[in-house]
């Protein structure tokens, strides 16, 4: 019995995946919801109820979904998100431009697929590298 990397087969690269795909599209329309049912607000306090609303009820979403997601990408999105439309809706009566909001969301949204598609074989190799390497071995 060898003990070799080369002998051991390369394990194929799973497709990519949705769920984490689908979890980052969610929060982005969430995000985008969020800033449409600001816009017609006018008092302070409704701002405040409502952030409180969308912030709860998206990390209950993470708080749930965090152990199936796969990728660090999908966490880091999901948290920035939360701590986004908790700044945005606590600054929403100084900085109220609904038009901006919405393009920055969909700002963010790109630049999460973007990171998805890219960092998704990175973190694939070095999830093998790892496996292959065992504890403790350092590779």
């Amino acid at each position: 019995m060898s003990d070799n990397i080369a002998d051991k087969p390369v394990p194929s690269m799973p497709p990519l995946k949705r769920r984490d795909l689908l979890v980052g599209i969610g929060f982005s329309a969430v995000n985008a919801a969020a800033h449409l049912v600001w816009n017609p607000i006018v008092d302070y306090w409704q701002y405040v109820v409502t952030t409180i609303v969308f912030v709860s009820a998206l990390t209950f979403w993470l708080v749930k979904e965090w152990r199936r997601l796969d990728l660090f990408i999908t966490r880091f999105y999901c948290a920035a998100v939360i701590v986004d439309i908790f700044a945005e809706g606590l600054l929403q009566p100084f900085h109220h431009c609904t038009f901006d909001n919405l393009m920055c969301t969909g700002r963010m949204f790109i630049v999460f697929f973007a990171a998805w598609l890219l960092v998704y074989p990175c973190e694939r190799w070095f999830q093998a590298r790892r496996i292959a390497g065992g504890p403790g071995q350092g590779v």
